[in-house]
C-alpha cells in the first residue's frame, strides 16, 4: 500500500553522466599554492596542495570548486579561482583580471541533456536557489520511491527546498511529478553537491546517474 509521508518531517535539513566528466576534461594550471580536498568546500579533508605553476585536469567544477586530476599526488577538489586554462600560463603580462575560471552545468528539459563545460568569463552556475513563490497556486512535485510513480511519495510545493534526505529517502527517489509550473534540481550528494541536474517536465523513471540515488534537491520557477 502506498504511505503518503509529510515531506516536511520526511526532507529535513542538475554536469550529468559521471563517464562525460573524463571526456570533457580541460588543462589547468594553478596560480598559486592551494590546498585539495576530498568535496567541493573547505569543510572536506585536506588531502593535499597544489604547488604553483602545477598542471592538472581538471574533471568537473561545481559552484566555485573543481575536481582535478593530479599527475603527481592525490586527486581532488580545489578553489576555481587558483586555476587557470594552461594555455595561459605564465604570460609575465597577464593582468590578474585576465584569470578565466572553468565552468560546467547540466540542464535537463523536454529536448534531453544540455550539457556545458570548458573555460568562460562567468562563473559556474550554482545551484540555483528557490525563487520567491507567486501566490499560492498549488504549483507543488511529488517525489517517488518507485518508477513510474509509484511507491511511497511525498509533496513539496514548488520553492521548497532540502540539503540532505534523511534516512529512508536518501538514495531512494526514482521518480518525480511536477504538478503545475516549475522546476527540479536534484543533486547526488548533500548540499546540492556530486553533481546535480534541472528538470523541466516530470520524470517516470530517472536515468540511471540519479536513480536511487539522490541526496538532496530543490525546487523554483
Amino acid at each position: 500500500m502506498t504511505k503518503t509521508i509529510a515531506i516536511t518531517a520526511l526532507f529535513s535539513t542538475l554536469t550529468l553522466i559521471v563517464g562525460t566528466s573524463a571526456a570533457l576534461a580541460q588543462p589547468g594550471v594553478a596560480t598559486s599554492g592551494v590546498n585539495v580536498r576530498s568535496g567541493p568546500g573547505t569543510n572536506f579533508a585536506k588531502l593535499g596542495a597544489l604547488k604553483a605553476g602545477e598542471l592538472v585536469d581538471v574533471q568537473e567544477c561545481q559552484g566555485s570548486w573543481c575536481f582535478v586530476d593530479r599527475q603527481a599526488g592525490k586527486d581532488g577538489w580545489v578553489a576555481a579561482n587558483y586555476l587557470k586554462p594552461a594555455a595561459i600560463q605564465d604570460d609575465a603580462d597577464e593582468e590578474e583580471e585576465d584569470d578565466i575560471p572553468f565552468n560546467f552545468g547540466v540542464t535537463v528539459g523536454p529536448n534531453g541533456p544540455s550539457i556545458s563545460f570548458g573555460v568562460g568569463n562567468q562563473p559556474a552556475p550554482p545551484p540555483q536557489p528557490p525563487q520567491p513563490q507567486p501566490p499560492q497556486n498549488g504549483d507543488k512535485a511529488c517525489f517517488y520511491t518507485g518508477i513510474q510513480f509509484t511507491g511511497q511519495s511525498a509533496c513539496v510545493a514548488i520553492g521548497a527546498n532540502s540539503t540532505f534526505l534523511v534516512p529512508g529517502w536518501d538514495n531512494e527517489v526514482e521518480s518525480f511529478k511536477i504538478i503545475g509550473t516549475g522546476k527540479v534540481e536534484i543533486c547526488r550528494d548533500p548540499n546540492f553537491g556530486g553533481g546535480c541536474a534541472v528538470y523541466v517536465s516530470s520524470q517516470s523513471s530517472l536515468h540511471p546517474s540519479y536513480a536511487n540515488n539522490v541526496s538532496s534537491y530543490q525546487t523554483y520557477y
